[in-house]
């Protein structure tokens, strides 16, 4: 499982590489790895609709 998220992150990507790099490699890595994939999908649907962006998305919070 672990591989098939870790393809799906865009490790070009600065600020996923980061959260990459701080991932914990430890009991909850799949959870980890769910999160900054979270973090990915939502900074995409942002930048894809730019103002019109649903603000519930501001309110998960996120380890990172």
């Amino acid at each position: 499982m672990i591989k098939k998220i870790k393809n799906l992150l865009n490790l070009e990507n600065p600020e996923i590489w980061q959260l990459y790099l701080k991932w914990d490699k430890g009991d909850c890595s799949e959870v980890g790895l769910c999160e900054i994939l979270l973090r990915q999908l939502i900074n995409k649907h942002k930048d894809e609709n730019g103002i019109n962006s649903d603000t519930d998305y501001d309110e998960i919070k996120l380890r990172y």
